[in-house]
């Protein structure tokens, strides 16, 4: 079968499905308010079905290279100092800047990660401690392997905290997130 290449911006491939994918099966009610009682196996990444978001979403950076990082710090801003440096510090070892990225403090937000694509589109994601069920999304992850969603990569790695000092743990977890962002970002 001939794979086609989908020239869809990110925002709109993610507005086009706010809901569940299914092939090749016919809901028997069709009434958006009802929800088809079919069974889905999911095979991609799917977004569960929201309402959309009035209030614009705050982020720190201007979003030059369509990437965007998501963390959970309930006491800060965006992020504590310490965290803050050691991100500064990742982004400069892939070659980028604060200007580069979208940062969003999710903590007390609750925004869902199709909330945040339709109002930040971004070709990749980066997402520092946070479930997916946080985000309200259905995706098989695992720590430090990049999944496709739409034509957006988003990769979960731990919190940044457990990245800073110097002991062995520490160093662990900073090559698995290195050895990651070298593959995506290709250095």
């Amino acid at each position: 079968m001939k794979e086609v290449k989908n020239n869809l911006p990110n925002s709109v491939l993610v507005n086009l499905y706010k809901e569940s994918l299914v092939l090749g099966v016919t809901p028997a009610n069709v009434d958006k308010k009802a929800p088809a009682s079919s069974p889905v196996e999911e095979k991609n990444a799917a977004i569960a079905t929201e309402e959309p978001l009035t209030v614009p979403i705050k982020f720190l950076g201007e979003h030059q290279k369509k990437i965007l990082v998501l963390v959970q710090d309930p006491d800060a801003v965006h992020l504590n100092e310490r965290a803050f440096d050691l991100l500064t510090s990742i982004l400069n070892a892939c070659k980028l800047t604060i200007a580069d990225i979208a940062l969003i403090n999710n903590a007390n937000k609750n925004f869902s990660l199709h909330q945040i694509l339709t109002q930040v589109p971004s070709d990749f994601v980066l997402v520092f401690d946070i479930n997916p069920t946080q985000l309200k999304i259905k995706l098989p992850t695992k720590l430090y392997t990049p999944i496709l969603l739409g034509e957006t990569q988003i990769l979960f790695s731990n919190n940044l905290s457990t990245m800073q000092g110097l002991d062995q743990n520490s160093k662990i977890e900073k090559t698995k997130l290195w050895t990651a962002l070298k593959i995506i970002f290709k250095l």
